[in-house]
């Protein structure tokens, strides 16, 4: 049997670390938490830290001509978790799905994956290679499946969860369809005034030989200025949407943006708590396949899509392998209190991938309920927006006309 130098922290917080033989690295886990211990890392001459450094394989970094969505890689996950579990061959199931895919881009992805288990790589190396489809988690999860033997399970929670993510993103999309085509009218509507309608009132106006109103002076003069700088106004627009996005990409502009989203009002507490929520989960489900704690954080960290939570997570990582309790080393900003005390719960009883489960579930359900409110408060926000900026320009256009009225009388 091969050895397994680990790390970890037993029931008191003291720090132990030695050597185990056991038949693999889920097996050495396993072991270790049933004797009280919280092992931090793991690894053995043919694993890397954490136990989840994969074997170097060529990442293929080029575009992906074909999009994939979402529920195309769950329903992919869903069959391949029904074959499997069936006791179909992990390669005869892959390869009756592929022949059955729509899609081209896809499929190309799992003919380049069958080739290197023609070749004999565990399908965890093979998918490891496919990083713009499968991200680091998933593998992370099929791996640890692979060694617990539970590979159909995962499968079928991975399916669940991107049904689920699937689900709210159609939702929210079908919500906010309704407010987008107002929006569309409305722009196409100004359009139509600043080039046509105005310029026609203000050479009607201009022979009247009166003082016009200060409203209707104002947008005139915003009317012009608009008609004769288009070119500059547009090219600015694209320049400062060109300059936003390039510096989003750099490292030190995704972290500022990423720290002033989590900021902002209402839509700041939607990302905090869908961090929280996401983190908790996937925390969670890799404890439980066996996932050494730091490496278990450092990933699911790598996953939330936010680079300042992500930095927040990772410090949690580096006080626990500090030698502090994972719910002492939580980031008080980050998570409430009542979270740490339900993990510090779950650390005392042992029942820690239990716990974060049902936190997990818990703010999900908080998260989709909030989204739902701030979508459903948008529309009439947004209706009165553009009917107060509709408003404003017929009152523009409109108070000469009275006034004119006025001085006949």
């Amino acid at each position: 049997m091969p050895d397994y130098r680990y790390s970890a922290k037993d029931n008191s917080g003291r720090e132990v670390a030695g050597v185990y033989s056991a038949p693999s690295r889920f097996a050495a886990l396993s072991q270790l938490h049933d004797r009280g211990l919280t092992v931090t890392d793991i690894s053995d001459d043919g694993v890397g830290a954490g136990g989840l450094e994969l074997v170097k394989v060529p990442i293929k970094k080029g575009i992906l001509f074909g999009k994939i969505s979402m529920s195309e890689k769950a329903i992919f996950c869903r069959q391949l978790s029904i074959s499997v579990s069936a006791g179909i061959p992990l390669l005869e199931s892959l390869e009756s799905i592929t022949a059955d895919l729509d899609n081209a881009a896809f499929r190309r992805v799992l003919e380049r994956i069958l080739k290197k288990l023609d070749d004999g790589a565990p399908f965890s190396h093979a998918i490891a290679g496919e990083s713009m489809v499968f991200d680091r988690l998933f593998v992370a999860l099929i791996r640890t499946a692979e060694e617990s033997g539970s590979l159909a399970e995962t499968l079928s929670y991975q399916a669940t969860v991107m049904e689920k993510n699937d689900r709210l993103a159609r939702k929210i999309k079908s919500i906010l369809a309704y407010p987008m085509f107002i929006g569309c009218f409305f722009l196409l509507i100004s359009g139509i005034m600043t080039i046509f309608v105005l310029p026609q009132f203000q050479s009607i106006f201009a022979g009247y030989g009166s003082k016009l109103p200060p409203l209707t002076r104002m947008v005139f003069a915003f009317n012009t200025f608009v008609i004769h700088n288009t070119v500059w106004i547009f090219l600015g627009t694209a320049a400062a949407i060109v300059s936003g996005i390039m510096y989003s990409k750099t490292p030190i502009g995704r972290f500022q943006i990423d720290a002033l989203v989590v900021r902002l009002p209402m839509v700041g507490d939607i990302v905090r708590k869908l961090a929280v929520s996401r983190f908790c989960r996937n925390f969670g489900i890799m404890m439980a396949g066996g996932v050494s704690v730091a490496t278990a954080i450092e990933i699911a960290a790598e996953v939330l899509g936010n680079k300042s939570m992500e930095a927040s997570m990772k410090a949690t990582r580096d006080k626990i392998m500090a030698g502090n309790s994972i719910a002492a080393s939580l980031d008080k900003k980050v998570f409430p209190r009542l979270v740490a005390r339900m993990v510090g719960v779950g650390e005392s009883s042992g029942r820690l991938p239990e716990v974060l489960t049902k936190v997990a579930d818990v703010y999900e359900d908080q998260v989709e309920g909030t989204i739902m409110v701030v979508i459903s408060l948008l529309e009439p926000i947004i209706i009165a927006v553009f009917g107060g900026l509709i408003l404003l320009l017929v009152m523009a256009i409109y108070l000469p006309v009275f006034s004119s009225a006025g001085g006949v009388r």
